[in-house]
């Protein structure tokens, strides 16, 4: 399984992660109120999945890194509607 973490981002007062898998898809994490406790949280999100799974796994330091994985990965054609532009409406 290919999982992509993403890096802590404010979210509903808080600080939270994303995550990416092709089974579930995107996954928005729980809103901490201390930043200390995402860091900890995604550490801890990123050492159970190494040991769980060979498949590889991408752990994005800013929000462009984690996007640009999912736009960019042949697996993630399922999170690419996430990422892309609105089209435009027919004048």
């Amino acid at each position: 399984m290919h999982v992509v973490v993403g890096s802590i981002v404010t979210r509903d007062g808080g600080f939270a992660f994303d995550s990416w898998t092709p089974e579930k898809g995107l996954s928005l994490g729980y809103a901490y109120r201390r930043i200390e406790d995402a860091h900890y949280a995604r550490k801890a999100e990123i050492r159970s999945r190494a040991a769980r799974f060979a498949h590889p796994m991408v752990a994005c330091s800013t929000l462009d890194e984690f996007s640009s994985a999912l736009a960019n990965d042949s697996d993630t054609e399922r999170a690419r509607p996430h990422f892309s532009p609105t089209p435009a409406l027919p004048a």
